[in-house]
């Protein structure tokens, strides 16, 4: 499907804060932009009062909702699943002819080549004509997030897909990614005008379908007012030859998780955006008069919900009530993401915010997550990743001053295959942020993510503008997936598999059929063993790992490792994890006397991951603890020798260490336990 590539009014609503502010710098100038015409939420919440809404259309009847039929067997795959590509931009300058150099000036694309600018106090002195891009090649830190995220995309094995404003413009991006030392082999470009770098938001939502598993996209409706970035998804199907499926719901792409296996869930901000009736930008493409709004039918909860349903989630819809101070956009990926479909990883809010609203609405929103049935038919399961701090690794004063001057998360990253792009806050040196606090939290979100290779990128210059990574990148699926839907086996199975052996399922499928499905497994970190997996109906795959011949010692319990690896009959080879060929990205349970009996899910939220993991010297975790805690700690080898032991006992948020380098390289079960729960974390020693 085509769509009418409309040309954008952009949306101006300019405080008067820095009216007095003539000679910005170039700097400053683009600072104040992303604070205020490419704030993520900005154009959501300042509709163009001088643009009229045209008539709404004569109908005989409202529609139930604003259904979309997708072609047959339609999926969409989870993030960690494999892609192709990346979809990104660089940041660029909108200048006023005859005043590029001058800092004062700026303009705003309305059209394809004419703008509206602004002079000096940015107040009432408005213009307009025609304007230049020109890609923003400085060094400063906000310019370069953009080729540091060129450059992460093509180390995670995909190709990058840059938007450019001008064909001309490739060769400029190339050079500078060139001087910078980056990747510039595996790169498309996407021509075409635009005004946002929030490709998330913006742009399509990726999906399988029909028997050879080819690739669509959904186009949803951005914000009222920004048709010139609503275009992205016509631009990829003209010139990437993705079909494209649209339709007049506005959603966000931040707002989106899916499970890979038919579920989807957004947040509230959902209904606000579909109530009234204002859709996006048209003009004739000759004369200003012309712009309008589209009138779109506003859509009840009940109709939003159907939509979704409708189109991406067939398994479970589910809609949770949206942060208040996350920027304004109320986004589940600033705060919530999933390693497969069997489990969520949650931004974990420290306990000294505890009277924050958000922190509140976490709380109850990770417990209905959790709450829902995977495909599997379980529970899902959590882990956690730690909350941003301030510049000095401090906490926020409040959530007011963290709305509007951070919004910071390290939840908002994106997978690129075996890679995360990371967000982090401070300048990245030989790879690791350079700050202690910052860097400590990468190593804890490492090890919340086994086995995948971590990107960071410092987007401090990002703060207070409602996003990150996750925010100005978007995913194209793999051709020719290995699509392996598997409920795993992780954690503490107490003594269920010492007389019986673990059986081992999994649902697979590729357009060719599948040749040939194994399990591979190691006990205690020796050696790998395999099992293959037979065929059965429905693409049903299934085994057994050999768990009743494995020796237990009463004194800790056994550690099994296990990933699942499936070839196709047109020879392409994937394994479920995807990271599990470094062996630590693979699932692992343990056998034999169960370390966590009577385990506390609540209690389980108050223990991060060790970091750095491996490590040398030392490892550290973070621990929310009540008003005064003691637990035992045990740390047990694999062959369940106790190498220490130790009392800890106190209150708060707190880091607990551990000298690593008092201990042989190994891997340990390090256990927390008291009469009421008993916490179990792994740490691998150098």
């Amino acid at each position: 499907m085509k769509k009418i590539f409309i040309l954008a009014l952009s949306i101006f609503c300019l405080g008067t804060a820095i009216a007095q502010e003539n000679n910005m710098t170039r700097e400053q100038m683009r600072q104040y932009l992303l604070q205020t015409q490419h704030k993520r939420d900005f154009a959501k919440r300042h509709l163009h009062s001088n643009i009229q809404l045209a008539p709404a259309p004569k109908q005989t009847a409202s529609p139930k909702s604003a259904g979309l039929q997708l072609p047959a067997g339609a999926w969409f795959p989870g993030e960690w699943e494999e892609v192709k590509a990346i979809v990104v931009t660089c940041y660029y300058d909108h200048l006023v002819p005859g005043h590029e150099n001058d800092g004062n000036w700026f303009a705003d694309p309305v059209v394809t080549g004419y703008a509206d600018y602004y002079y000096g106090s940015y107040s009432n002195q408005r213009g307009g004509g025609p304007y230049i891009s020109v890609p923003d090649t400085s060094n400063s830190s906000f310019a370069n997030v953009f080729f540091y995220l060129m450059d992460a995309i093509q180390t995670g094995g995909a190709e990058a897909w840059v938007r450019i404003e001008n064909a001309a413009d490739s060769s400029i991006i190339k050079r500078k990614l060139q001087r910078m030392n980056l990747h510039s082999d595996n790169m498309k470009f996407i021509i075409g005008p635009g005004n946002s770098f929030w490709f998330r938001d913006c742009g399509p939502i990726a999906f399988y379908y029909g028997e050879q598993d080819s690739v669509g996209m959904v186009d949803f409706m951005y914000y009222p007012g920004r048709a010139l970035d609503d275009s992205l998804p016509t631009l990829i199907e003209e010139q990437m030859g993705i079909p494209n499926y649209i339709t007049t719901i506005e959603w966000e792409g931040g707002n989106c998780v899916v499970d890979g296996a038919g579920m989807v869930l957004s947040s509230d901000a959902i209904y606000e955006n579909n109530a009234d009736n204002y859709g996006q930008i048209t003009w004739d493409g000759v004369n200003e008069s012309s712009i309008t709004y589209e009138n779109k039918p506003s859509l009840t909860q009940a109709q939003v919900r159907d939509s979704l349903a409708h189109i991406m989630g067939p398994r479970g819809t589910h809609i949770l009530p949206a942060f208040r101070y996350d920027g304004g956009t109320g986004h589940l990926d600033l705060y919530c993401d999933m390693l497969d479909e069997n489990e969520f990883v949650f931004s974990k809010f420290p306990g000294r915010y505890s009277s924050w609203t958000d922190y509140r609405t976490a709380q109850k929103n990770i417990d209905t997550l959790c709450s829902y049935t995977s495909v599997s038919g379980n529970k899902f399961k959590r882990r956690f990743i730690p909350f941003p701090c301030t510049n000095n690794g401090g906490y926020f004063s409040s959530q007011n001053v963290y709305n509007a001057q951070f919004t910071r998360t390290y939840s908002n990253h994106t997978f690129v295959n075996n890679v995360i792009i990371q967000p982090c806050f401070s300048n990245v040196v030989d790879g690791q942020p350079s700050s202690e606090w910052d860097r400590l939290r990468i190593d804890s979100v490492a090890a919340a993510y086994p086995g995948y290779t971590i990107y960071p990128i410092n987007v401090a210059s990002f703060d207070g503008s409602g996003g990150a990574i996750h925010c100005i990148t978007k995913q194209i699926p793999a051709d020719n997936p290995i699509r392996i839907l598997h409920s795993s086996i992780t954690g503490n199975t107490e003594e269920a598999y010492t007389s019986t052996n673990a059986p081992i399922t999994a649902t697979i499928t590729n357009r060719s059929g599948i040749q040939s499905a194994k399990v591979y497994y190691r006990v205690n970190g020796g050696q790998w063993s395999e099992a293959s997996l037979t065929a059965g109906a429905d693409n049903t795959f299934s085994g057994e790992i050999p768990t009743s011949t494995f020796t237990s010692n009463d004194e800790g319990f056994t550690t099994v490792d296990y990933y699942i690896s499936a070839t196709s009959n047109n020879g392409k080879t994937i394994t479920k994890p995807m990271t599990s060929e470094k062996g630590d990205g693979s699932y692992t349970f343990y056998l034999g006397v169960n370390p966590a009996a009577g385990i506390n899910p609540t209690g389980e939220q108050r223990f991060g991951q060790f970091y750095p993991n491996p490590a040398t010297e030392r490892a550290s975790i973070e621990l929310s603890l009540g008003n005064g805690e003691q637990y035992e700690v045990l740390i047990v080898d694999l062959m369940g020798r106790i190498a220490h032991r130790s009392t800890l006992n106190a209150q708060g948020d707190i880091v607990y260490n551990v000298e690593t380098g008092k201990l042989g390289s190994g891997i340990y079960n390090v256990v927390f336990q008291n009469s009421g729960e008993r916490i179990v974390r792994r740490l691998v020693v150098k």
